[in-house]
């Protein structure tokens, strides 16, 4: 996919798809890694010192936000004037969250966004009543709550690259962090000079965006210079992609 069109160089991602569905509990899954499914929320009828959530009387217009480390994630549409908002949304990537990760979730009124949260729960890592596949209760410090349910992570398939096309090379600008690339020790900054036997110069950008998309599968090697001038070869292997918010 072309990420932008005014820059000297086009960009483009290297294509990701969902992974074949296997049976069970897939064995090289990295730890801290889960797909979270954000359901609902229970908030009290009124908010602090007896007041009305909004000045007409009516009730809040929720909406969440999800937040690790005091990056925001990923933040939920509001529900209308309703004391028990429902989502049912299931993030569209995994999450990261290791041992000491702060893990936020903020419940706010849409028409109070710029103040203080209507409530929040904060965590060191998971809830520890997060448990897999379950709802998990979560008190707020307004006394209400949020339903989340958290499960295995989502494998996908793919390289992993954001990068430029170059006449002499494919220029890294990312690395998804749990990818064949990343495991492969690509950085940015890198120059994929070949894939395979083709040479990026002899075969031109397009046809090795294409081929570096589908070098994983095909198990074909990358010579890999990084930003000193050093040039190596890395190996790609076929297992997964797992992409994180």
């Amino acid at each position: 996919m072309l990420l932008a069109s005014g820059c000297a160089y086009p960009r483009r991602d290297t294509l990701t798809y969902a992974a074949p569905k296997t049976e069970g509990l897939i064995q090289d899954q990295p730890s801290g890694l889960y797909s979270i499914r954000l359901i609902g929320a229970e908030i009290p009828p009124f908010k602090g010192a007896g007041l009305p959530w909004d000045s007409d009387g009516s009730g809040p217009d929720p909406f969440l936000r999800l937040i690790l480390d005091g990056r925001v994630i990923w933040e939920s549409p509001p529900q209308e004037d309703t004391n028990r908002p429902e989502w049912n949304i299931t993030l569209p990537r995994n999450i990261f969250v290791a041992p000491m990760t702060k893990f936020r979730i903020e419940l706010w009124d849409k028409d109070t966004a710029s103040s203080d949260p209507a409530g929040s729960v904060v965590r060191a890592g998971l809830p520890e009543n997060a448990l897999p596949n379950a709802v998990a209760r979560l008190a707020l410090d307004n006394l209400g709550a949020v339903s989340i349910t958290v499960s295995s992570p989502t494998p996908s398939k793919g390289v992993g690259l954001r990068f430029e096309i170059h006449d002499d090379g494919l220029s890294v600008l990312a690395v998804e962090p749990f990818s064949p690339a990343a495991r492969a020790g690509i950085k940015p900054g890198d120059l994929i000079t070949a894939i395979g036997e083709s040479r990026v110069e002899t075969v031109g950008g397009d046809r090795a965006a294409s081929l570096l998309s589908l070098a994983a599968d095909r198990g074909a090697a990358l010579q890999v210079k990084d930003s000193r001038g050093r040039t190596r070869e890395a190996q790609l292997d076929g297992s997964y992609l797992w992409l994180i918010m």
